[in-house]
């Protein structure tokens, strides 16, 4: 079977692309999603996006049958192969399901399982470097600190804040000024020769490919990652500066407000590490 649009969405298995407007999901943001990179038919970093998506799952306290996400990622995979692009993105939304009005939990209730399959859009121009600016929005500590729930508010008003500017990126720092991360992004610092990213446990995303990078590849530089608190002035002194994603990559950052910097070797060798892992 091939398709000539995307994106192609099917929601509880039928290939529909709308909810209702009971779902808790559009109604609270009750749910979780993920946005995965599927290269040739496969995903490379599954296993770290199906733990955040458990974990998430497991503090909403929403059920969902393994059998049911297996067959629902299944079938994405399988119309990925049929596609003409080798490289695809899947969005993969599980909400509550439908309710009543309230905001009361009705433990019967089947949650709404969502996949979307879209063709990959990458700007390559900015793996050689990047603009970013310092957020007004604050980030809030919350009990899902870490995990990527339906509850994006501060990131849709926070990449409000770039509308017609010329900055590719915004940076999100606590109301303690702690910086956190990018509005779509994890950011690291080089200093010397250490490799530094904020601690997320109290709020943010704690990226996949985050992840990947201080549990796979930051070694292999011989350089680990420490994680620690960072304010605005560690950034503006670090060597190198550098954002995550695992749908875009690895964006150097060249500038931050007026203070600007130059592509570094550790955050090269970092990107060729991480394009082998996802393209080998």
């Amino acid at each position: 079977m091939s398709f000539n649009s995307y994106p192609i969405i099917s929601v509880n298995g039928r290939d529909v692309d709308s909810v209702s407007v009971n779902d808790r999901g559009l109604v609270y943001g009750d749910g979780v999603f993920e946005t995965v990179l599927i290269v040739r038919g496969e995903i490379p970093l599954w296993p770290l996006h199906h733990e955040r998506l458990l974990k998430g799952l497991v503090l909403l306290k929403v059920s969902m049958a393994p059998q049911r996400l297996r067959q629902a990622i299944d079938k994405v995979l399988e119309t990925a192969k049929t596609m003409v692009d080798d490289i695809l993105v899947m969005k993969l939304i599980v909400t509550r399901g439908e309710s009543t009005r309230g905001y009361q939990i009705d433990p019967s209730v089947t949650s709404t399982l969502i996949t979307q399959l879209s063709a990959l859009v990458i700007d390559a121009e900015k793996h050689n470097g990047v603009s970013v600016h310092f957020c007004q929005q604050a980030l809030m500590p919350n009990t899902w600190g870490g995990l990527k729930t339906l509850n994006q508010l501060p990131y849709v008003l926070a990449a409000q804040e770039r509308l017609n500017t010329e900055f590719d990126e915004g940076l999100l720092f606590s109301l303690d000024g702690e910086l956190i991360e990018a509005t779509s992004r994890n950011v690291f610092l080089v200093k010397g020769d250490e490799m530094l990213s904020p601690i997320i446990d109290k709020c943010g995303v704690a990226g996949v490919m985050r992840q990947t990078i201080m549990d796979k590849v930051a070694a292999h530089i011989g350089m680990p990652v420490v994680e620690q608190q960072l304010f605005k002035e560690d950034l503006l002194s670090a060597d190198e500066i550098f954002l995550t994603n695992s749908i875009t990559g690895i964006w150097p950052v060249i500038q931050c407000e007026e203070k600007k910097w130059s592509v570094g070797p550790v955050t090269r060798s970092l990107q060729a590490m991480c394009h082998g892992i996802f393209f080998s």
